[in-house]
């Protein structure tokens, strides 16, 4: 069930995101105010608490290896990074001097992570395990999508995925994450999609052996029986992220 939770939780945050973007404003270079104060335990993955708005953020309990997935919208298994920066944790409230984008408040945490930290970081290629994404015999199950709303990922209020208007090389990004290492889009499918994924099925049913439901193997069951994708394990050069310097105490606020 971890698995699951994961995976909807990394939908319904792209979302957000969809929705904080819509209603952005210009620009805006630096936060208007920005705390940074050390907190009692390091968080990191899925039980990071993370609220944002459209000019607002507010990060509890993060380590300083979280803050810069975060602010470089990079999953964890494309961080290089020294082991510390997961040590000790940090709660972090900052605020836009308007309302600004998603993306842009990644940039303004850039910034501040500079400021504060010192943190110094530059982009590589490395070889790694990679799961693409591939079209089985008969082609999709799901169709081009017919509307122009933003691109959308959530839920449909049951045990299932719904992802709107998205790209193939959208949906292989979004589902790397829970999945553990990254997913490359190699169906070749042009456009943007409609995607609903039910898990039911393979929840209510009793696993075959009598032990406990592999989450794993549902997804990729479920991949294949209702959109008619397959998940390929290969290796192939991915773009990683490379911690070079980050002081381990803030500059004072």
């Amino acid at each position: 069930m971890k698995f699951l939770r994961i995976l909807f939780c990394s939908f319904l945050f792209f979302a957000h995101s969809c929705l904080a973007q819509s209603s952005a404003a210009g620009p805006t270079p630096a936060f208007e105010v920005a705390s940074v104060k050390p907190s009692k335990q390091a968080r990191n993955g899925d039980e990071v608490r993370v609220a944002i708005s459209p000019g607002l953020l507010t990060l509890r309990g993060v380590s300083l290896r979280f803050c810069i997935e975060w602010a470089y919208d990079t999953p964890p298994f494309q961080v290089e990074a020294p082991p510390w920066l997961s040590d000790t944790g940090f709660d972090i409230f900052a605020k836009a001097a308007q309302p600004v984008t998603v993306d842009r408040l990644r940039s303004m945490l850039r910034n501040l992570l500079v400021q504060r930290f010192g943190v110094k970081v530059h982009s590589d290629r490395k070889e790694m395990r990679v799961y693409a994404l591939t079209l089985m015999l008969g082609g999709p199950k799901f169709r081009k999508s017919t509307t122009d709303e933003p691109p959308f990922f959530g839920n449909d209020g049951k045990a299932g995925m719904l992802a709107k208007q998205v790209t193939m090389s959208e949906f292989a990004s979004k589902i790397s994450e829970p999945l553990g290492r990254p997913v490359i889009d190699a169906t070749g499918l042009q456009g943007r999609y409609d995607i609903r994924i039910d898990v039911t099925p393979y929840m209510t049913a009793p696993p075959k052996d009598g032990g406990e439901l592999d989450m794993m193997s549902l997804l990729f069951t479920a991949f294949r029986e209702q959109l008619g994708l397959k998940l390929v394990s290969r290796k192939s050069a991915v773009d990683i992220l490379v911690v070079d310097h980050a002081e381990k105490v803030p500059a004072e606020n």
